[in-house]
Formats: structure tokens, C-alpha cells, sequence
């Protein structure tokens, strides 16, 4: 097994340069739209305009919020994001397939952000493998330990996927709302084992594709995952100063960046994927 240093290397080991997709990993990013980018240099959103994790079902209402693209921190010293990033030619099932399928492959997360993503694994490749399930079966409660650097500095991330309705959705507006699928994960780092992000792709259909609405509430409650939840040290870690101290400053404008560049390629490549090999 490799060494933890070799996980944040960037580069390809001799069998992922023999796949089919491995020229993905050398080829230019697609570019992020420049008015999206505009906006997340232009500087941090006002905190009145962010959406309250308690309130996710408004983003089934028509329309979009005051603000699709941006950033802030919180007055509890929490941080939020959003990015809205448009997928023509893009559905729902291609999305929930990519959730299903990368986690099989390292080399599958390093093409997705090269420089940026050095790795990923899955905690229960059989299930993950098991093409008798569906596809949103494979992947939730299926934790992905996913090696990447948001820009501020390398990390291995315990990210584990949850069903819409387990997360707080109504699910019987999703028709109506013309849901193709949303992605809802509790995120941490599995090198420091804390839980500190929740984190919805919200994936609707549109008239040439579909359209993510990203949303990252990070910090709203951190957890040492080796405690109890009750325990006395957790409940000092959730605080406003401890908040503080444990997010860096950048952390949302670099977040707010790393999504904006990580789902533009997406939509980029996973159609031509998704052409090959969605049918395995």
C-alpha cells in the first residue's frame, strides 16, 4: 500500500495511464463561465442572503434565491457557499451514475480535477460494484474517502451520501420542481476525524440539460467523530470561537472556487463518459 505522502502526489501510476480515460487527466479544465468566476473574486456575499440549512426546501420553489453563486462567513464564524453551474446536454441519471461510478477508480477522481483530486476509495466496493442495485443504492450510506486540496492544503475526506428525504427534503414536491436528482452528503476529514460540512448538489432539469445548485454549510456543527456527540468536548468544538480557529479564513472563497472549477469540468466530460460507459 502506498505511503500517505504518495496519496497527495500528483501523478499517474503505470496501470491508470493504460486506461481508456486516462488522457482526460492531461487535458486543459474546462473553463468556469466568467460571471460566475466575477462573482466569486468580486469579494464575500452578505450573510443575510444565505439559505439557513433548516430551510432546504426552498430551494424546491420556483425561481432562484437573492444569491446562486457566492460565499461568506457566518456571524457563528460558520462559512457558506453557493455555486450554481449550468450542464447542458446533462440529466439526472448521468449525475447520479458518475456518484455511482468514479469511487470505483482513483484514476476516475484525479481526471475530475487534475491537481486538485489525487484519489478516491469507497468503503464497500462490492456494493458500490453491485450493478443489481440501483444506482443511488450503491452510492448512499456508502462513504468515498476522497484525497483532494481545496487550496488549503491536502486532505482525505470521509464523505458519506444520504437520500434527499433522510436529509430534510420533501421529496413529493420533487416532480413538480422538476428535480433530476439531488446529492446530500455529510462531509469531514477522515486524517483528523471530524465532521464539519453538509453539502447538497441540487440538480435540476432545464431546457437543454440541467442545471446544479450547490450549497455548502461548513462548520454548522463540528463533530469529533470519536466522541459522542453529547460529549463535553463536543460541545466546546461547536462553538462560535472554536469555529474560529479551526476554519481558515480563505476556506469559503477557495471553496466556492474549487466547486465552481470541479463541476464546469464535469459537465465538460461526463457526457462522453456516460456515452461509454453509463451501460456498464
Amino acid at each position: 500500500m502506498a505511503g500517505r505522502k504518495d496519496l497527495f502526489k500528483n501523478i499517474l501510476t503505470e496501470e491508470e495511464k493504460a486506461r481508456p480515460y486516462a488522457s482526460l487527466y492531461g487535458k486543459a479544465m474546462s473553463p468556469v463561465s466568467p460571471d460566475i468566476l466575477d462573482i466569486i473574486e468580486t469579494g464575500p456575499m452578505d450573510p443575510r442572503n444565505t439559505l439557513p440549512f433548516e430551510n432546504i426546501n426552498d430551494l424546491l420553489n420556483p425561481g432562484y434565491h437573492a444569491v446562486e453563486t457566492g460565499y461568506c462567513r457566518m456571524p457563528d464564524n460558520s462559512c457558506y457557499v453557493s455555486v450554481l453551474t449550468k450542464m447542458p446536454g446533462l440529466t439526472g441519471k448521468m449525475i447520479d451514475w458518475w456518484f455511482a461510478w468514479h469511487p470505483l477508480e482513483s484514476l476516475r477522481y484525479k481526471m475530475w480535477y487534475p491537481g486538485a483530486h489525487f484519489g478516491n476509495s469507497v468503503q464497500d466496493i462490492a456494493r458500490a460494484s453491485d450493478t443489481r442495485l440501483s444506482l443511488r443504492e450503491r452510492y448512499y450510506h456508502n462513504t468515498n474517502y476522497a484525497v483532494e486540496d481545496i487550496g488549503i492544503g491536502p486532505d482525505i475526506m470521509a464523505i458519506t451520501f444520504f437520500p434527499p428525504e433522510e436529509y430534510g427534503f420533501d421529496t413529493s414536491r420533487f416532480e413538480k420542481a422538476d428535480v433530476a436528482t439531488v446529492i446530500c452528503a455529510l462531509c469531514g476529514s477522515a486524517t483528523k476525524k471530524v465532521t464539519h460540512t453538509n453539502m447538497i448538489h441540487f440538480v435540476r432539469s432545464t431546457k437543454d440539460g440541467v442545471e446544479m445548485r450547490s450549497r455548502f454549510w461548513i462548520g454548522r456543527k463540528l463533530k469529533l467523530d470519536f466522541l459522542s456527540g453529547n460529549s463535553i468536548i463536543n460541545k466546546l468544538a461547536d462553538t462560535k470561537p472554536v469555529r474560529g480557529l479551526a476554519i481558515p479564513k480563505q476556506t469559503p472563497h477557495l471553496m466556492a472556487r474549487h466547486c465552481a472549477f470541479e463541476y464546469s469540468n464535469l459537465a465538460a466530460i461526463l457526457p462522453g463518459l456516460y456515452r461509454e460507459y453509463g451501460k456498464a
